[in-house]
């Protein structure tokens, strides 16, 4: 070819750099766009860096444009890019295409991966007897495996992942290196000769057993009735027969979990359907790659021990996470019992070295792995609602949560106190981070700070502004005081209705919201919790409310909701009506004087306790294990095709209230007839429902947004939907952002950023 020629192609070449944004690491993007550029035999690079994923390609024009058009249909189905900047750049005669080191430095811009359950081709190699990782049980591929559990920085790469401490042996290396593998690029990819290894060990920390026999004497101890400790992906958890109700009874005491349901983990969708009822929507979330604990409709003769989920028509239900999962499922006949290694009420164990000697002695035997966890994170949970998922605890596969908040100003919302959870902006992006739970134990206010400082060094977070509740209690907003930066303090009702304006992508409107939930700092300094608050995304007009009712003995009446119930009854009917309930006889006589006490008897709006309360008059219950037992029971008990409701009148007023009052006086009338108590659930959903829709329709076309915990029933929910369709109010239902109380760092962030911008001081970028 003459200089002349030479000159011309060159002329004819073109180069064109893209900045990708949004979940572009950690999901196999890179190595799907090396093939794709190869394949038209473009030159060029592609690398990891905190801003996004940087690519260049170079070559004839004409190829360069198709490789642009066609580009979205050959990335994995796990990316997702919410931006693309586009730049022609000078041809810098690049010889092939090639992936290169990342870059660092700088608050992070890209997404953070989630990690990702087993996928079904790594399943089916470790199935083989042939294949080179026959029962290897911490194989990955580019499809699947831990992320962020595992990330020590960004960008996502190996040498800023706990696998770096397994330098890759000349197969594996050789897969890594191959653009035809799908290991091609996998930061995780490892196998028996070079990765983690796993073991046993009994309570005393002696190793009996490794690699497959580990698995088989985990196994054996499963059909004994043991209880086996497993390393999972992102924590410690506690394994059982799930259709021994010795071994179940055994875990709920050395554990101290009475009464709240367990999860429980099946081999596949054939054994899943063995047990519970699936529909299409639910179908999806259980085989999805966040591979979730999805709430079902339990079958009644499935084999399960009755004390996984005492009381309830719905079970928990997941299917493998990991390999070792799977693989120690193939060696049980059974299902198996897969809850959190902690003690009730403390935070998820997941580091060898700092697990207690009480937490030791729970687990007949330990099954352990040696890939460092470096971020901890529980199993999430999810129902569906109206055909649509509602995450009910925010973690594994789908933590850290993306928001749509743009601020170039950071700040860091802290949650509440129970179901607690961190949500930060960098400047760059805004996050809801994973559960973290109650902070009633000191272990518990240690794992949230150390989680605090964990994401502020991931998203490279430094100056920041701290939002918090109000409440004055809470060790969220007692924590902040302590801190040197700024601290703005929100509503925790207003905060669950912006955490649903921000679901639904309305926080430029004004909505009607209705907040219920189990308790909440007033701005009267009561307990809110059956509120109608009239919303923007930076202010709020309280217009609505249940009736007031007392709550004696304050917080003992969660765990003792009859208290609730003669509380409801005094008012409704007076105290001779309650007085002849035979609740709790003995303790009567001083209930009905602590309830003249305002000390004593704190003032509510909580639809919380009155599902508490309303439970304990049809279902005859007196205690509960755990706080929204008695709803949950409720709920379960519910006859949809009863068409009857009872009646919560509004009440003229500023502000209106519900007067539950003929509510009570009508379920006491069903009671003494002897009505169905699936019946009178049913009616008490219904009445419920159509109070709200009520009240809300004095507003429309205004939409409507369902915040707090209270609508985690699946029941209630769809109840509202059917009445909102009656009156054409659109009506945000709760969606990705926890409704409860996991989701308020989300509504925190949302006010804070929007107040700011109120007032100029902040603009998106």
């Amino acid at each position: 070819m003459n200089r002349q020629a030479i000159a011309n192609q060159q002329k004819s070449l073109v180069a064109v750099q893209l900045t990708l944004c949004g979940r572009v690491q950690g999901v196999g993007l890179r190595p799907a766009v090396a093939r794709w550029a190869q394949k038209l035999n473009l030159a060029g690079q592609i690398n990891n860096t905190t801003q996004g994923v940087i690519l260049i390609v170079e070559g004839p024009a004409d190829v360069v444009q198709r490789f642009e058009n066609k580009l979205d249909v050959h990335l994995p189905s796990g990316a997702c890019i919410e931006k693309s900047e586009r730049e022609i750049i000078n041809v810098s005669a690049l010889t092939g295409f090639e992936i290169i080191e990342s870059e660092t430095g700088g608050p992070l811009s890209t997404q953070v991966p989630p990690d990702i359950a087993v996928c079904e081709e790594c399943l089916t190699e470790i199935a083989k007897p042939e294949a080179p990782r026959f029962h290897y049980p911490i194989t990955s591929c580019t499809n699947c495996g831990p992320r962020y559990s595992i990330i020590k920085s960004m960008p996502y790469e190996r040498t800023q992942t706990s696998m770096s401490e397994f330098a890759l042996c000349g197969s594996c290396q050789t897969e890594y290196q191959s653009p035809d593998d799908r290991r091609f690029h996998a930061q995780t990819n490892a196998c028996s000769k070079c990765g983690p290894h796993i073991w046993c060990e009994d309570t005393l920390g002696r190793q009996i057993a490794h690699q497959g026999d580990a698995i088989k004497s985990a196994a054996t101890a499963l059909k004994q009735g043991q209880i086996v400790a497993m390393c999972g992906l992102g924590g410690y958890q506690f394994l059982v027969d799930a259709t021994s109700e010795l071994a179940v009874e055994k875990l709920r005491q050395r554990k101290h979990r009475y009464g709240k349901p367990l999860a429980v983990m099946v081999s596949s969708l054939i054994e899943a359907e063995k047990l519970i009822h699936l529909e299409e929507s639910e179908r999806c979330e259980l085989t999805s790659p966040a591979a979730p604990i999805v709430l079902l409709q339990s079958r009644s003769q499935s084999g399960l021990a009755s004390s996984i989920n005492p009381g309830l028509n719905t079970l928990g239900l997941m299917l493998p996470t990991t390999p070792l999962h799977w693989l120690l499922l193939q060696h049980c006949s059974f299902p198996l019992v897969v809850t959190s290694a902690n003690r009730e009420g403390e935070p998820l164990a997941y580091q060898r070295e700092n697990i207690s000697t009480e937490l030791k002695s729970v687990a007949d035997l330990w099954l352990e792995h040696d890939r460092p966890i470096e971020h901890p994170i529980d199993d999430s949970i999810v129902r569906c609602m109206a055909g649509s998922r509602v995450t009910i605890r925010l973690a594994r596969g789908l933590a850290p949560l993306p928001l749509e908040l743009e601020s170039n100003v950071p700040h860091i919302a802290l949650g509440g106190h129970q179901k607690t959870a961190l949500a930060l902006c960098n400047g760059r992006q805004s996050i809801l981070g994973p559960h973290i739970g109650d902070l009633d134990s000191l272990a518990s206010c240690e794992r949230y700070q150390e989680q605090f400082q964990s994401l502020k060094q991931l998203y490279g977070v430094s100056q920041y502004s701290l939002v918090c509740d109000a409440h004055p209690d809470y060790f969220t907003s007692q924590w902040a005081a302590r801190q040197s930066a700024p601290v703005e303090t929100v509503q925790h009702h207003h905060v669950h209705i912006v955490a649903g304006m921000l679901e639904q992508g309305w926080l430029d409107q004004q909505v009607l919201g209705v907040a219920f939930d189990g308790t909440g700092w007033g701005n009267d300094s009561t307990i809110w919790g059956g509120e109608f608050l009239l919303s923007t995304a930076t202010s709020f007009t309280r217009i609505a409310h249940l009736r007031p009712f007392r709550l004696p003995g304050g917080e003992r009446a969660i765990r003792e909701p009859w208290r609730v119930a003669v509380s409801l009854v005094i008012q409704a009917a007076g105290a001779e009506v309650a007085s002849r309930l035979k609740l709790n006889t003995e303790q009567m006589g001083p209930l009905l004087k602590i309830l003249k006490s305002k000390r004593l008897s704190l003032q509510t709006t909580s639809a919380g306790r009155l599902f508490d309360g309303v439970a304990v008059l049809v279902l005859g219950i007196e205690h509960c294990d755990y706080e929204g037992q008695a709803a949950m029971l409720l709920e379960a008990i519910c006859d949809r095709s009863e068409t009857g409701c009872y009646e919560i009148p509004l009440q003229a007023g500023k502000p209106i209230q519900l007067d539950w009052r003929p509510l009570i006086l009508q379920i006491l009338k069903d009671r003494d007839a002897g009505a169905s108590p699936a019946v009178m659930a049913m009616r008490f959903h219904r009445g419920l429902a159509r109070a709200i829709a009520l009240l809300c329709s004095q507003f429309a076309p205004m939409p409507v947004v369902l915040g707090g915990g209270v609508f985690q029933n699946r029941c209630l929910v769809e109840l509202m939907l059917e009445e909102s369709e009656q009156n054409g109010q659109p009506l945000g239902l709760p969606g990705a952002i926890p409704p409860n109380d996991g989701g308020l760092a989300a509504g925190q962030l949302a006010v804070a950023i929007s107040r700011r911008k109120r007032k100029g001081a902040d603009r998106c970028v």
